[in-house]
Protein backbone atom coordinates (compact mmCIF):
# COMPACT_ATOMS: atom_id res chain seq x y z
CA UNK A 1 0.00 0.00 0.00
CA UNK A 2 1.33 3.33 -0.88
CA UNK A 3 1.22 6.34 1.69
CA UNK A 4 0.49 9.78 0.77
CA UNK A 5 4.47 11.66 1.42
CA UNK A 6 4.16 12.75 4.59
CA UNK A 7 6.53 16.20 5.43
CA UNK A 8 7.49 17.55 9.08
CA UNK A 9 5.10 19.95 11.12
CA UNK A 10 5.78 22.19 12.66
CA UNK A 11 4.54 22.68 16.39
CA UNK A 12 3.04 26.72 16.67
CA UNK A 13 4.18 27.21 19.89
CA UNK A 14 7.29 25.95 20.52
CA UNK A 15 8.41 25.84 16.36
CA UNK A 16 9.56 22.53 16.72
CA UNK A 17 9.41 20.06 13.82
CA UNK A 18 7.55 16.53 14.39
CA UNK A 19 7.25 13.46 12.06
CA UNK A 20 3.67 12.57 11.79
CA UNK A 21 2.51 9.54 9.86
CA UNK A 22 -0.51 7.76 9.28
CA UNK A 23 -0.70 4.28 10.07
CA UNK A 24 -1.47 2.00 6.81
CA UNK A 25 -4.94 0.70 7.01
CA UNK A 26 -3.65 -2.84 7.30
CA UNK A 27 -1.73 -2.41 10.46
CA UNK A 28 -4.52 -0.55 12.28
CA UNK A 29 -5.86 -3.00 14.32
CA UNK A 30 -2.49 -4.50 14.46
CA UNK A 31 -0.64 -1.07 16.25
CA UNK A 32 -3.78 0.26 17.95
CA UNK A 33 -3.95 3.96 16.48
CA UNK A 34 -4.59 5.56 13.41
CA UNK A 35 -1.18 7.55 13.54
CA UNK A 36 2.38 7.67 14.84
CA UNK A 37 5.12 10.53 15.57
CA UNK A 38 7.85 12.10 17.50
CA UNK A 39 9.28 15.14 17.85
CA UNK A 40 12.56 16.01 15.43
CA UNK A 41 14.25 18.15 18.64
CA UNK A 42 14.97 20.85 15.82
CA UNK A 43 13.13 24.34 14.65
CA UNK A 44 15.49 24.43 11.75
CA UNK A 45 13.52 23.40 8.55
CA UNK A 46 16.52 22.49 6.65
CA UNK A 47 17.46 20.06 9.55
CA UNK A 48 14.05 19.06 9.79
CA UNK A 49 13.65 17.98 6.30
CA UNK A 50 16.72 15.88 6.86
CA UNK A 51 15.59 14.26 9.91
CA UNK A 52 11.98 13.44 8.60
CA UNK A 53 13.56 11.35 5.73
CA UNK A 54 15.69 9.38 8.26
CA UNK A 55 12.15 9.29 10.54
CA UNK A 56 10.57 7.94 7.16
CA UNK A 57 12.86 5.29 6.89
CA UNK A 58 12.61 4.11 10.29
CA UNK A 59 9.13 3.97 10.40
CA UNK A 60 8.97 1.98 7.55
CA UNK A 61 11.17 -0.99 8.59
CA UNK A 62 8.63 -0.81 11.37
CA UNK A 63 5.62 -1.30 9.24
CA UNK A 64 7.31 -4.00 7.54
CA UNK A 65 8.54 -4.96 10.79
CA UNK A 66 4.39 -5.45 11.90
CA UNK A 67 3.92 -7.20 8.27
CA UNK A 68 6.44 -10.22 9.02
CA UNK A 69 5.95 -13.53 10.05
CA UNK A 70 7.44 -14.02 13.28
CA UNK A 71 10.40 -16.34 13.16
CA UNK A 72 12.24 -18.18 16.39
CA UNK A 73 15.14 -15.78 17.49
CA UNK A 74 18.87 -17.21 18.40
CA UNK A 75 20.17 -16.89 21.61
CA UNK A 76 23.11 -14.52 20.69
CA UNK A 77 20.62 -12.57 18.74
CA UNK A 78 18.59 -12.27 22.25
CA UNK A 79 21.74 -11.12 23.93
CA UNK A 80 22.66 -8.94 21.42
CA UNK A 81 19.33 -7.42 21.64
CA UNK A 82 19.32 -6.89 25.55
CA UNK A 83 23.03 -5.35 25.47
CA UNK A 84 21.74 -2.17 23.45
CA UNK A 85 19.30 -2.23 26.60
CA UNK A 86 21.87 -2.17 29.17
CA UNK A 87 24.32 0.15 27.06
CA UNK A 88 21.62 3.18 26.93
CA UNK A 89 21.05 2.66 30.43
CA UNK A 90 24.88 2.88 31.23
CA UNK A 91 24.17 6.15 29.54
CA UNK A 92 22.54 7.45 32.74
CA UNK A 93 23.59 8.03 36.04
CA UNK A 94 26.80 8.56 34.64
CA UNK A 95 28.20 11.37 37.21
CA UNK A 96 25.86 10.81 40.31
CA UNK A 97 24.81 7.17 41.25
CA UNK A 98 22.72 7.85 44.32
CA UNK A 99 22.70 5.73 47.94
CA UNK A 100 23.79 2.67 48.13
CA UNK A 101 20.87 2.05 49.57
CA UNK A 102 18.94 2.55 46.45
CA UNK A 103 20.63 0.31 44.98
CA UNK A 104 20.24 -2.33 47.26
CA UNK A 105 17.12 -2.02 47.01
CA UNK A 106 16.42 -2.05 43.05
CA UNK A 107 18.85 -5.19 42.95
CA UNK A 108 16.26 -7.23 45.36
CA UNK A 109 13.36 -5.69 43.26
CA UNK A 110 14.32 -6.98 40.30
CA UNK A 111 15.03 -10.56 41.54
CA UNK A 112 11.37 -10.61 42.94
CA UNK A 113 10.36 -9.07 39.36
CA UNK A 114 11.94 -12.34 37.58
CA UNK A 115 10.50 -14.81 39.52
CA UNK A 116 7.47 -15.02 37.47
CA UNK A 117 6.83 -14.59 33.70
CA UNK A 118 4.21 -12.35 34.77
CA UNK A 119 6.92 -9.82 36.82
CA UNK A 120 9.04 -10.04 33.99
CA UNK A 121 6.11 -9.11 31.71
CA UNK A 122 5.67 -6.11 33.58
CA UNK A 123 8.84 -5.05 34.22
CA UNK A 124 10.55 -5.73 30.44
CA UNK A 125 7.52 -6.08 28.06
CA UNK A 126 7.62 -2.66 26.66
CA UNK A 127 11.63 -2.68 26.22
CA UNK A 128 11.31 -5.70 24.14
CA UNK A 129 8.45 -4.72 22.03
CA UNK A 130 10.39 -1.50 21.69
CA UNK A 131 13.70 -2.89 20.59
CA UNK A 132 12.43 -5.43 18.39
CA UNK A 133 10.50 -2.61 16.80
CA UNK A 134 13.32 -0.59 16.20
CA UNK A 135 15.71 -3.65 14.55
CA UNK A 136 12.90 -4.87 12.62
CA UNK A 137 12.36 -7.83 14.38
CA UNK A 138 9.23 -10.21 14.33
CA UNK A 139 9.78 -13.69 16.75
CA UNK A 140 7.71 -15.97 18.61
CA UNK A 141 6.71 -16.20 22.18
CA UNK A 142 9.17 -18.29 22.97
CA UNK A 143 11.81 -16.67 21.73
CA UNK A 144 10.54 -13.24 23.67
CA UNK A 145 10.02 -14.68 26.59
CA UNK A 146 13.77 -15.41 26.43
CA UNK A 147 14.72 -11.83 25.30
CA UNK A 148 12.66 -10.61 28.59
CA UNK A 149 14.93 -13.08 30.94
CA UNK A 150 18.19 -11.64 29.13
CA UNK A 151 16.68 -8.17 29.74
CA UNK A 152 16.12 -8.48 33.47
CA UNK A 153 20.10 -10.34 33.45
CA UNK A 154 21.21 -6.87 31.69
CA UNK A 155 19.20 -4.39 33.79
CA UNK A 156 20.61 -6.73 36.84
CA UNK A 157 24.09 -6.03 35.37
CA UNK A 158 23.69 -1.95 35.16
CA UNK A 159 22.02 -2.17 38.53
CA UNK A 160 25.09 -3.94 40.07
CA UNK A 161 27.32 -1.03 38.14
CA UNK A 162 25.28 1.48 39.68
CA UNK A 163 26.21 -0.33 42.89
CA UNK A 164 29.42 -0.06 42.39
CA UNK A 165 29.73 3.50 41.63
CA UNK A 166 27.56 4.55 44.76
CA UNK A 167 30.45 2.82 46.77
CA UNK A 168 33.06 4.76 45.00
CA UNK A 169 34.27 2.04 42.47
CA UNK A 170 33.68 3.64 39.29
CA UNK A 171 36.20 1.05 37.32
CA UNK A 172 34.72 -0.52 33.99
CA UNK A 173 32.40 -2.99 33.58
CA UNK A 174 34.67 -6.35 33.26
CA UNK A 175 31.15 -8.21 31.79
CA UNK A 176 30.12 -4.96 29.66
CA UNK A 177 31.91 -7.29 26.58
CA UNK A 178 29.53 -10.19 26.81
CA UNK A 179 27.15 -8.75 24.91
CA UNK A 180 28.20 -9.86 20.88
CA UNK A 181 27.20 -7.42 18.38
CA UNK A 182 23.76 -7.63 16.74
CA UNK A 183 23.45 -9.92 13.18
CA UNK A 184 21.33 -8.72 10.02
CA UNK A 185 18.52 -11.19 9.16
CA UNK A 186 21.49 -12.99 6.46
CA UNK A 187 23.87 -13.60 9.79
CA UNK A 188 26.00 -10.83 9.38
CA UNK A 189 26.73 -8.11 11.26
CA UNK A 190 25.69 -4.81 9.22
CA UNK A 191 28.19 -2.74 7.48
CA UNK A 192 28.63 1.16 8.10
CA UNK A 193 27.22 3.27 5.16
CA UNK A 194 30.54 4.66 4.47
CA UNK A 195 28.83 7.38 2.40
CA UNK A 196 27.04 8.36 5.29
CA UNK A 197 29.07 8.38 8.24
CA UNK A 198 27.23 7.18 11.81
CA UNK A 199 28.03 8.51 15.14
CA UNK A 200 29.26 5.44 16.67
CA UNK A 201 31.38 5.27 13.55
CA UNK A 202 33.36 8.18 14.11
CA UNK A 203 33.84 7.10 17.64
CA UNK A 204 34.98 3.69 16.61
CA UNK A 205 37.76 5.82 14.54
CA UNK A 206 39.13 7.36 17.67
CA UNK A 207 38.67 4.32 19.60
CA UNK A 208 41.10 2.38 17.17
CA UNK A 209 43.18 5.24 17.24
CA UNK A 210 42.95 6.07 20.72
CA UNK A 211 43.70 1.99 21.81
CA UNK A 212 46.68 1.67 18.78
CA UNK A 213 49.41 4.41 20.87
CA UNK A 214 48.40 2.40 23.87
CA UNK A 215 45.95 4.47 25.90
CA UNK A 216 43.47 3.69 28.60
CA UNK A 217 40.43 1.51 27.88
CA UNK A 218 39.05 3.11 30.42
CA UNK A 219 38.51 6.21 28.92
CA UNK A 220 36.89 4.07 26.11
CA UNK A 221 34.35 3.50 28.65
CA UNK A 222 33.62 6.41 29.53
CA UNK A 223 33.48 8.06 26.50
CA UNK A 224 31.36 5.47 25.03
CA UNK A 225 28.32 6.56 27.65
CA UNK A 226 28.85 10.08 26.75
CA UNK A 227 28.35 9.15 22.86
CA UNK A 228 25.28 7.07 23.70
CA UNK A 229 24.07 9.96 25.62
CA UNK A 230 24.15 12.29 22.88
CA UNK A 231 22.43 9.48 19.94
CA UNK A 232 19.80 8.51 22.88
CA UNK A 233 18.90 12.72 22.85
CA UNK A 234 19.31 13.11 18.91
CA UNK A 235 17.14 9.64 18.38
CA UNK A 236 19.01 9.29 15.55
CA UNK A 237 23.04 8.12 14.62
CA UNK A 238 23.21 9.69 11.53
CA UNK A 239 26.75 12.39 11.60
CA UNK A 240 26.15 14.48 9.21
CA UNK A 241 22.56 15.07 10.88
CA UNK A 242 23.79 16.64 13.93
CA UNK A 243 23.78 20.32 14.20
CA UNK A 244 25.62 22.81 16.59
CA UNK A 245 22.34 23.66 17.96
CA UNK A 246 22.12 20.01 18.07
CA UNK A 247 24.66 19.86 20.72
CA UNK A 248 23.78 23.25 22.10
CA UNK A 249 20.52 21.68 23.26
CA UNK A 250 22.24 17.88 24.37
CA UNK A 251 24.27 19.99 27.15
CA UNK A 252 21.24 21.96 28.27
CA UNK A 253 19.24 18.72 28.64
CA UNK A 254 22.24 17.61 30.51
CA UNK A 255 22.15 20.05 33.02
CA UNK A 256 18.46 21.36 33.28
CA UNK A 257 16.99 18.05 32.86
CA UNK A 258 19.31 15.18 33.19
CA UNK A 259 20.79 17.99 36.29
CA UNK A 260 24.16 17.14 35.52
CA UNK A 261 26.72 19.70 37.20
CA UNK A 262 27.49 22.22 34.65
CA UNK A 263 31.47 21.51 34.85
CA UNK A 264 30.88 17.86 33.96
CA UNK A 265 28.52 18.47 31.22
CA UNK A 266 31.72 21.44 29.75
CA UNK A 267 34.51 19.27 30.85
CA UNK A 268 33.26 15.77 29.84
CA UNK A 269 30.20 15.25 27.84
CA UNK A 270 31.19 18.44 25.40
CA UNK A 271 34.83 17.73 25.60
CA UNK A 272 34.05 14.26 24.94
CA UNK A 273 31.94 15.51 21.57
CA UNK A 274 34.42 18.02 20.33
CA UNK A 275 37.29 14.87 20.31
CA UNK A 276 35.35 12.47 18.91
CA UNK A 277 34.06 15.31 16.04
CA UNK A 278 37.42 16.68 15.26
CA UNK A 279 38.58 13.18 14.47
CA UNK A 280 35.95 12.88 12.25
CA UNK A 281 37.11 16.23 10.42
CA UNK A 282 40.72 15.30 10.45
CA UNK A 283 39.39 11.74 8.82
CA UNK A 284 37.54 13.86 6.05
CA UNK A 285 34.56 11.85 7.16
CA UNK A 286 32.40 15.55 7.89
CA UNK A 287 33.58 19.13 7.00
CA UNK A 288 32.64 20.65 10.20
CA UNK A 289 33.03 19.94 13.65
CA UNK A 290 29.39 20.57 14.95
CA UNK A 291 30.68 21.06 18.72
CA UNK A 292 33.50 23.30 17.72
CA UNK A 293 32.12 26.38 18.76
CA UNK A 294 29.99 25.03 21.40
CA UNK A 295 30.93 26.36 25.44
CA UNK A 296 29.08 25.44 28.72
CA UNK A 297 30.15 28.41 30.89
CA UNK A 298 30.07 27.39 34.73
CA UNK A 299 31.71 29.08 37.87
CA UNK A 300 34.86 27.59 39.10
CA UNK A 301 33.83 26.35 42.68
CA UNK A 302 34.88 29.14 45.83
CA UNK A 303 38.04 27.93 47.39
CA UNK A 304 37.61 27.49 51.07
CA UNK A 305 40.08 25.34 52.35
CA UNK A 306 43.37 23.59 50.83
CA UNK A 307 43.04 20.87 48.59
CA UNK A 308 45.22 18.79 50.25
CA UNK A 309 45.22 17.42 53.99
CA UNK A 310 46.57 20.37 56.80
CA UNK A 311 48.64 19.06 59.21
CA UNK A 312 46.27 17.97 61.88
CA UNK A 313 44.12 16.36 59.19
CA UNK A 314 47.50 14.18 57.96
CA UNK A 315 48.75 13.29 62.09
CA UNK A 316 44.95 11.69 62.28
CA UNK A 317 44.92 9.64 59.93
CA UNK A 318 48.46 8.60 60.13
CA UNK A 319 47.84 7.66 64.10
CA UNK A 320 44.64 6.02 63.28
CA UNK A 321 46.49 3.64 60.90
CA UNK A 322 48.57 2.50 63.71
CA UNK A 323 45.91 1.22 65.39
CA UNK A 324 45.58 -2.26 66.93
CA UNK A 325 44.23 -4.02 63.09
CA UNK A 326 41.35 -6.16 65.66
CA UNK A 327 39.68 -2.71 66.19
CA UNK A 328 39.01 -2.42 62.54
CA UNK A 329 36.47 -5.26 62.63
CA UNK A 330 35.28 -7.62 60.04
CA UNK A 331 37.79 -6.49 57.08
CA UNK A 332 39.37 -8.72 54.95
CA UNK A 333 43.01 -8.99 56.16
CA UNK A 334 44.14 -7.28 52.51
CA UNK A 335 41.78 -4.32 53.44
CA UNK A 336 43.38 -3.89 57.07
CA UNK A 337 46.98 -4.02 55.30
CA UNK A 338 45.67 -1.32 53.07
CA UNK A 339 44.38 1.26 55.62
CA UNK A 340 47.60 0.31 57.79
CA UNK A 341 50.32 1.67 54.92
CA UNK A 342 48.70 3.17 52.16
CA UNK A 343 47.96 6.36 53.84
CA UNK A 344 51.44 6.27 54.67
CA UNK A 345 53.22 5.67 51.15
CA UNK A 346 50.75 8.19 49.66
CA UNK A 347 52.09 10.65 52.25
CA UNK A 348 55.81 10.40 50.98
CA UNK A 349 55.19 9.43 47.63
CA UNK A 350 52.64 11.83 46.18
CA UNK A 351 51.37 9.17 44.26
CA UNK A 352 47.53 8.15 42.99
CA UNK A 353 45.88 6.06 45.66
CA UNK A 354 45.27 3.53 43.03
CA UNK A 355 49.09 2.92 41.77
CA UNK A 356 49.79 2.14 45.40
CA UNK A 357 46.91 0.15 45.71
CA UNK A 358 48.06 -2.34 43.11
CA UNK A 359 51.49 -2.68 43.90
CA UNK A 360 53.00 -6.16 44.35
CA UNK A 361 55.57 -7.48 46.33
CA UNK A 362 58.17 -7.66 43.62
CA UNK A 363 57.68 -3.48 43.03
CA UNK A 364 59.63 -3.01 46.05
CA UNK A 365 63.10 -3.22 44.81
CA UNK A 366 66.93 -1.90 45.81
CA UNK A 367 67.82 0.76 42.22
CA UNK A 368 71.06 1.85 42.75
CA UNK A 369 71.98 1.15 46.37
CA UNK A 370 68.48 2.87 47.17
CA UNK A 371 64.72 1.39 48.34
CA UNK A 372 62.09 2.39 46.00
CA UNK A 373 58.93 1.50 45.00
CA UNK A 374 58.36 0.80 41.09
CA UNK A 375 54.98 2.34 39.97
CA UNK A 376 54.33 0.59 36.52
CA UNK A 377 51.23 -0.20 33.98
CA UNK A 378 52.00 -3.80 34.16
CA UNK A 379 50.53 -3.73 37.57
CA UNK A 380 47.64 -2.05 36.45
CA UNK A 381 46.18 1.70 35.93
CA UNK A 382 48.84 4.48 35.66
CA UNK A 383 47.48 7.55 34.32
CA UNK A 384 50.28 9.12 32.64
CA UNK A 385 50.90 4.91 30.99
CA UNK A 386 54.88 5.31 32.22
CA UNK A 387 56.61 3.60 34.47
CA UNK A 388 58.06 5.37 37.28
CA UNK A 389 60.18 4.94 40.54
CA UNK A 390 59.82 6.70 43.77
CA UNK A 391 62.66 6.02 46.72
CA UNK A 392 61.38 5.20 49.93
CA UNK A 393 61.25 7.86 52.96
CA UNK A 394 63.40 6.41 55.67
CA UNK A 395 60.24 6.97 57.68
CA UNK A 396 58.92 4.04 55.91
CA UNK A 397 61.66 2.20 56.22
CA UNK A 398 61.84 2.73 60.10
CA UNK A 399 58.16 1.75 59.97
CA UNK A 400 58.86 -1.55 58.61
CA UNK A 401 57.80 -1.60 54.93
CA UNK A 402 60.45 -3.86 53.91
CA UNK A 403 59.89 -5.98 56.32
CA UNK A 404 55.87 -6.42 55.47
CA UNK A 405 56.65 -6.68 51.90
CA UNK A 406 59.00 -9.74 52.73
CA UNK A 407 56.80 -11.28 54.63
CA UNK A 408 53.82 -11.97 51.88
CA UNK A 409 53.27 -14.56 49.51
CA UNK A 410 54.44 -13.31 45.56
CA UNK A 411 51.35 -11.24 43.89
CA UNK A 412 49.57 -7.42 45.01
CA UNK A 413 50.10 -6.43 48.58
CA UNK A 414 46.47 -5.08 49.20
CA UNK A 415 44.40 -6.77 47.17
CA UNK A 416 43.07 -10.55 46.98
CA UNK A 417 43.67 -12.38 43.40
CA UNK A 418 41.12 -15.28 44.79
CA UNK A 419 38.10 -15.25 42.36
CA UNK A 420 34.79 -14.13 43.40
CA UNK A 421 31.64 -15.73 42.43
CA UNK A 422 33.69 -17.66 39.84
CA UNK A 423 34.93 -14.33 38.28
CA UNK A 424 39.19 -14.16 37.81
CA UNK A 425 40.06 -11.03 39.79
CA UNK A 426 40.69 -7.54 37.58
CA UNK A 427 44.06 -5.84 39.27
CA UNK A 428 42.64 -2.82 38.38
CA UNK A 429 38.99 -3.02 39.80
CA UNK A 430 40.67 -4.57 42.90
CA UNK A 431 42.80 -1.92 43.36
CA UNK A 432 40.50 0.99 43.06
CA UNK A 433 38.06 -1.07 45.99
CA UNK A 434 41.01 -1.27 47.83
CA UNK A 435 41.72 2.32 47.31
CA UNK A 436 38.00 2.94 47.85
CA UNK A 437 37.94 1.47 51.05
CA UNK A 438 40.66 2.85 52.20
CA UNK A 439 38.98 6.37 51.77
CA UNK A 440 35.44 5.33 53.10
CA UNK A 441 37.85 4.57 56.08
CA UNK A 442 39.12 8.18 56.51
CA UNK A 443 35.43 9.21 56.82
CA UNK A 444 33.80 7.01 58.79
CA UNK A 445 36.57 6.47 61.12
CA UNK A 446 39.16 9.00 61.29
CA UNK A 447 36.57 11.31 60.80
CA UNK A 448 37.52 13.86 57.75
CA UNK A 449 34.21 14.21 56.35
CA UNK A 450 34.62 17.28 54.95
CA UNK A 451 32.55 17.08 51.24
CA UNK A 452 35.55 19.70 49.81
CA UNK A 453 37.87 17.20 50.25
CA UNK A 454 38.84 13.99 48.53
CA UNK A 455 40.20 11.36 51.28
CA UNK A 456 42.94 9.58 48.94
CA UNK A 457 44.09 12.48 46.57
CA UNK A 458 44.17 15.21 49.09
CA UNK A 459 47.59 13.34 49.33
CA UNK A 460 48.97 13.86 46.39
CA UNK A 461 48.08 17.73 46.65
CA UNK A 462 49.52 17.67 50.58
CA UNK A 463 52.73 16.31 48.86
CA UNK A 464 53.25 19.24 46.21
CA UNK A 465 52.82 22.09 49.27
CA UNK A 466 55.60 19.99 51.36
CA UNK A 467 57.65 19.76 48.20
CA UNK A 468 57.38 23.06 47.66
CA UNK A 469 58.63 24.09 51.21
CA UNK A 470 61.38 21.97 51.37
CA UNK A 471 62.17 23.57 47.67
CA UNK A 472 62.31 20.67 45.93
CA UNK A 473 62.91 21.13 42.45
CA UNK A 474 59.83 20.82 40.06
CA UNK A 475 61.07 18.60 37.75
CA UNK A 476 62.17 16.53 40.39
CA UNK A 477 58.75 16.27 42.14
CA UNK A 478 56.97 15.75 39.20
CA UNK A 479 59.03 12.84 38.40
CA UNK A 480 58.20 11.44 41.66
CA UNK A 481 54.75 11.88 41.49
CA UNK A 482 53.96 11.11 37.73
CA UNK A 483 53.13 14.66 36.52
CA UNK A 484 53.77 15.79 33.35
CA UNK A 485 54.18 19.76 31.97
CA UNK A 486 53.84 18.87 28.23
CA UNK A 487 57.13 20.69 27.70
CA UNK A 488 59.50 19.70 25.20
CA UNK A 489 62.46 20.77 26.93
CA UNK A 490 60.86 18.49 29.76
CA UNK A 491 61.59 15.31 27.28
CA UNK A 492 65.78 15.68 27.40
CA UNK A 493 67.76 13.82 29.98
CA UNK A 494 66.60 12.21 33.27
CA UNK A 495 66.16 13.00 36.96
CA UNK A 496 68.32 9.88 38.68
CA UNK A 497 67.31 8.32 41.60
CA UNK A 498 70.03 9.60 43.35
CA UNK A 499 68.61 13.01 42.50
CA UNK A 500 65.02 11.99 43.90
CA UNK A 501 66.38 10.30 47.39
CA UNK A 502 68.02 13.18 48.26
CA UNK A 503 64.92 15.21 47.69
CA UNK A 504 62.72 12.49 49.90
CA UNK A 505 64.85 12.55 52.72
CA UNK A 506 63.84 16.17 52.70
CA UNK A 507 60.77 15.88 53.92
CA UNK A 508 59.79 15.84 56.99
CA UNK A 509 59.19 13.23 58.86
CA UNK A 510 55.41 12.72 61.36
CA UNK A 511 55.91 13.72 64.98
CA UNK A 512 52.38 11.76 65.98
CA UNK A 513 53.61 11.96 69.97
CA UNK A 514 49.72 14.30 71.64
CA UNK A 515 50.49 17.64 71.87
CA UNK A 516 50.36 18.37 75.96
Amino acid sequence: MVLQMSRPQKNRKSGVYYFRQKTPADLVAVVGKKEVGWSLRTKDPEQAKRLHTLAEQKQAAIWERYRKQPEPLPHQQIVALSGILYRDYMATLDEEPGETSIWEKVLVLLDKAAATPEGLEKWYGAEADRLMIEQGIVTDDASRQRLLTELYRSIKQWAEQQLKRSEGDYSPDPKAARFPALKSAKGSTPKQDTKAPTIRGIFELWERDHLADGKSPRTVADFRQKIASLIKFLGHNDALAVTSENIADWCEDLRHEKGVGARTVSQKYLACAKLIFSVAVEKRKLKENPAKDIKVRYVKPTKVRPKGFTDEEAKAILRASLADPEGLGRRATDNKRAIRWIPWICAFTGARVTEIAQLRKDDLREEYGVLCLRITPDAGSVKSGNYRLAPVHPQLIELGLREMVQSLPDGPLFYSTSPHRGKPADPVERAQSAGAKVGQWVRDVVGITDPKLQPNHAWRHRFKTVARETKMDVEVRDAIQGHEDGRAASDYGEVTVKTMWEAIQALPRFDLTPSP
